[in-house]
Parts: C-alpha cells; structure tokens; sequence
C-alpha cells in the first residue's frame, strides 16, 4: 500500500478519528450541562467542545471531500477557512481559560465575584478573534494580502495564545508554591487548574507539528517535496486533538466520570424498562374471564339495585310513622 497517496487506510483513519471526535464532544457537552456539573468555569469546556464539535463534523469531513475529489468538488480555499475557524477557536479558548485559571487561584475572592456577562464575553470573544483570523484567508484568496503578510498573521494568531498560556500557568504556579491547600474549594480549583494545564499542553502537542510544517514548506522552497505520508500523518495528528480532552476529563475529574457512568446506565436501564414482553393468552382462558367478569358485574348491579330499592322502603315507612 502506497502510503503517499490517498487510499482506504487514510480513509479510514480520517473518518475513524471524525466518528471518535463526534461520539466524545457531544458526550462532554451531555454531561457538562447536568446540574451537578453546570457551573461557570465549565462553560468554557462547553465552547471548547463545540469547536472540537465542529471540527468532526465540518472540517474533517470538507477535508476528505477535497483531498478524494481532487479539490472539484471543494476547494481547498473552503477547507482552509473551515479549519482555520474551528482551529483557532479552541487555541484562542484555551488562552482565555488560562486567564480564567489565574483569576481562580490569584485572586479568588474576584473571581467568585464574576458575573455570568463576563463569561458570556469570555465565550464569545475566541469566536470572534477566530472568524477574523480566517477572514484573512478571503483577503489572501482575492490577493489583498501578500503571502508573507498572511503568514505573519498566522504565526502572531499562533504564539499570541501560546505566550498568554505560558504565562498564565507560570504565575499559576508561583502562587500555589509556597501555599498550603486546606480548603476543599481550593484543592478543586488547583485539580481543575491542572487539568486544563494537560489540555492546553496536549493541544499544542498534537496541533503545532502540522502549522510548523505548514510554515516550513511556505518559507522554504526547497522543502516542498515532503512526502505525502507525513503531510497526512501530521494532519491526522492535527484533527486527533479534538478528541483527546474526553479522555483527559474521564481521567481527571472524578465527578465527570461518575456522571458518564450514570448516563451510560440510565440509557440501558431505561431501555430495559421500555421492553416489554406480550404474552398470548389461550381462547378458552380469555372467554371464561370475560364470563367470570360480566357475572360479577350483573351481581354487583344487582345487588346494589336489592339495597337501593330496600333503603327507599325503609324511608317510606319512617316516613309514614311520624305522619301518624
């Protein structure tokens, strides 16, 4: 099998990874909206989840459709500002996490202060700086960008979110370093801090190989003639991160898990209890019940008719000794 060229293993991963990607988003956007797990700091995983969302059912998906048909039925022009979008969505969330993490441990007491407008505003702005990142793939389309000034926008759009982080867990701990975590608030912030750490560290992992690579072959001429097998190889790593953080939350964070345990069970409890079993009775045995009921039911009228037409002679003789 010719690796460097689009076949069904490559097929198969590419779809395999978009299918994992769909199933393990939707379970963390599931579980992250059940009440015991639907505070504040979470809507952030919840806007991250649905970048990584839309990567399996957008980018991935746009992706094969270009490479299988040649570009003729997309164009790598869509591809690019799809995966641009969704891309640098969850790289510009998971720095406005970090600056959320620093606000959590730093300052906690202003950060149980914020209100549900600065996460909305928290929310919204890797949206926006993420459709303007992209737009500038338009401007370059139309040639009202240079390659050059396209690819400086990039690599600022890149080391921008990764400087912030950097930071941000650097000051993260320095705090927690000389300070002694007593409080069960406090120790749930610090293991939430670190599990965002993990996924803002995995991220980069599995997503910068493939833009260095993008920026390597755009500086150098002479590298172009890269196999195909690793621009798809890196690729595929690059599409693999949108999965990686429902199994880093499953390892993590213990109420995660238990609530994807209870979903799990309730959906196979209640399909059990939606089953049910008929059971065809005989002719014999259905006849003689209708018989048996109908007799009890004439009995019962009758015997309420008996008592019925006794009472009314009782009152009419009442009746007629006090006339006398």
């Amino acid at each position: 099998m010719d690796f460097n060229k689009w076949n069904i293993f490559w097929t198969a991963s590419f779809g395999i990874v978009a299918l994992v990607i769909i199933t393990g988003n939707t379970l963390s956007i599931l579980i992250l909206l059940k009440r015991s797990l639907r505070k504040r700091p979470h809507f952030l995983l919840i806007s991250l989840a649905v970048a990584d969302l839309l990567v399996g059912l957008c980018a991935i998906p746009v992706y094969m459709t270009t490479i299988m048909s040649g570009q003729k039925l997309t164009s790598k022009f869509a591809f690019d500002l799809v995966d641009m979008s969704t891309g640098f969505a969850s790289i510009f969330t998971l720095a406005v996490i970090s600056i959320e993490r620093v606000n959590a441990i730093v300052r906690p007491l202003r950060h149980r202060q914020l209100g549900l407008r600065s996460y909305l505003v928290a929310i919204v702005t890797p949206w926006v700086l993420s459709l303007s990142v992209a737009s500038t793939r338009a401007l370059l389309e139309f040639a009202l960008l240079t390659i050059q000034q396209f690819l400086g926008i990039v690599i600022v759009s890149l080391s921008t979110p990764l400087l912030i982080s950097c930071v941000a867990y650097c000051l993260i701990w320095k705090a927690n370093r000389g300070r002694f975590v007593n409080n069960f608030r406090q120790k749930r912030e610090a293991q939430f801090s670190k599990t965002v750490l993990l996924i803002t560290g995995t991220f980069f992992l599995t997503w910068m190989p493939f833009q260095v690579l993008v920026i390597v072959l755009i500086k150098c001429l002479s590298c172009r003639n890269v196999s195909a097998s690793v621009t798809l190889g890196f690729k595929l790593l690059h599409f693999s991160n949108s999965f990686v953080n429902f199994f880093i939350y499953c390892y993590r964070l213990p109420i995660y898990r238990r609530t994807l345990l209870s979903f799990f069970l309730s959906c196979r409890f209640g399909h059990e209890r939606n089953r049910i079993i008929v059971l065809p009775a005989p002719e014999n045995q259905t006849s003689s019940i209708t018989l048996a009921s109908l007799s009890r039911i004439q009995s019962s009228q009758n015997g309420s008719s008996f008592r019925s037409t006794r009472n009314s002679t009782k009152a009419r003789k009442s009746f007629h000794s006090r006339d006398q």
